[in-house]
């Protein structure tokens, strides 16, 4: 792995973090599903080096617990999902708004199947209990994924060209400098 690919990765998991850590104190909102999302759409399977190491940092915050093994599977999930569903669904983002709301409806679902393993009960009753949480989770992700997503996609396209030194505002730059430099030439 390239030390580029290393630094971009990292960067991309401390952007995810921060934003999290950001958002914290509005219940069930968050904008790590639409990063993951977006991210996935744009750097395509390193987003799972990503979740990864998101889950690494979560995991140094708040320490050990049965959530943090939740984590390590509905994250990488969302990876997964948005990699299957990207050639069909391309940049239509009121159908990712859709998969974003989706995946926050049932959030509450994958995270109590970790519980099935313990008791069935548990994981039943912790699924019922979260059911609103899950809906306002829903929204959430759906709205801010209709309002922000494809702007925030378009700029994640211009920075990966730019990250991979296809950057066409420097290509104007120096095109501009030149000419600048042949008007000089005739004074």
């Amino acid at each position: 792995m390239s030390i580029k690919r290393i630094v971009r990765i990292a960067l991309l998991s401390a952007i995810l973090y921060v934003c999290k850590v950001a958002l914290e104190w509005l219940p069930n909102v968050e904008l790590v599903s639409f990063l993951i999302i977006l991210f996935t759409l744009t750097v395509g399977i390193d987003t799972f080096y990503v979740t990864l190491i998101f889950n690494t940092l979560e995991l140094i915050q708040w320490g050990f617990g049965t959530w943090w093994i939740s984590y390590m599977y509905v994250w990488p999930l969302l990876v997964l999902i948005t990699l299957l569903l990207k050639k069909v669904i391309k940049e239509e983002f009121l159908i990712w708004a859709v998969v974003s709301g989706g995946f926050g409806l049932i959030f509450g679902a994958l995270f109590s199947a970790l519980y099935l393993f313990i008791d069935v009960k548990l994981a039943w009753s912790y699924f019922i209990a979260g059911l609103p949480w899950d809906a306002w989770h829903a929204v959430s992700n759906f709205v801010i994924m209709l309002v922000a997503g494809k702007p925030i996609y378009k700029m994640l396209l211009k920075v990966n060209l730019i990250w991979n030194g296809q950057n066409s505002i420097r290509r104007d730059l120096s095109n501009e400098k030149r000419q600048e430099d042949r008007n000089n030439k005739d004074i």
